[in-house]
């Protein structure tokens, strides 16, 4: 199946790529959606390009505006006429809510959601992606948690066991789902 990959350039979305080509799917292209309204701070858009040139994958920056849903799905529509896109994958891991989104937005466009982390615990999904060999480096992190010296930091296996202690004592989620901190994959087993 020709699929796209929702792309952040972070952990999540580079192991989602990862998993899906393992699957067997033909990942087409990625695509980073841009919301008009919506500062993008958590991802350094200028390093996209050279992830896309390491993957071979091209890399399209798509920008909607309100109404979202359509947008969405306008674009979705021509991504899957130009490129014969049959799915989406994305690197979502158990917030609900998204989920509905994807499937409100592919509704009745013939088009199928992927989510190969779907359901699986944190530490698993982290601990897979550094046994694989990617890495990533902290690029955002929030102040309530998190100091500025994590800014820059490669998420290795000493990092991976700083970050779950300070989960565990805050109660939050220790891929960072709903924000917490964002990172970019800079290297691993998909990079040229």
């Amino acid at each position: 199946m020709r699929v796209c990959v929702l792309w952040s350039g972070g952990k999540e979305s580079a192991l989602s790529c990862y998993r899906a080509m393992t699957q067997g799917y033909d990942v087409a292209c990625l695509v980073t959606f841009i919301l008009d309204s919506w500062p993008n701070l958590c991802h350094p858009l200028h390093l996209m390009p050279l992830q896309s040139e390491a993957l071979g994958i091209p890399h399209q920056i798509i920008h909607v505006g309100e109404p979202y849903l359509e947008g969405y799905r306008q674009a979705l529509t021509k991504l899957k006429d130009s490129r014969n896109m049959q799915g989406i994958v994305a690197g979502d891991i158990w917030i609900t809510e998204h989920r509905r989104w994807y499937e409100s937005v592919c509704e009745g466009l013939g088009i199928e959601i992927i989510l190969p982390l779907w359901s699986l615990q944190p530490y698993e999904i982290l601990s897979e992606l550094l046994s694989e060999g990617f890495r990533a480096v902290f690029t955002c992190v929030k102040r309530l948690w998190f100091d500025r010296a994590w800014i820059g930091q490669e998420l290795d296996r000493n990092r991976l066991e700083t970050l779950k202690m300070i989960c565990d004592k805050h109660r939050i989620d220790l891929c960072g789902e709903r924000g917490e901190y964002h990172t970019m994959v800079i290297d691993g087993p998909i990079f040229e």
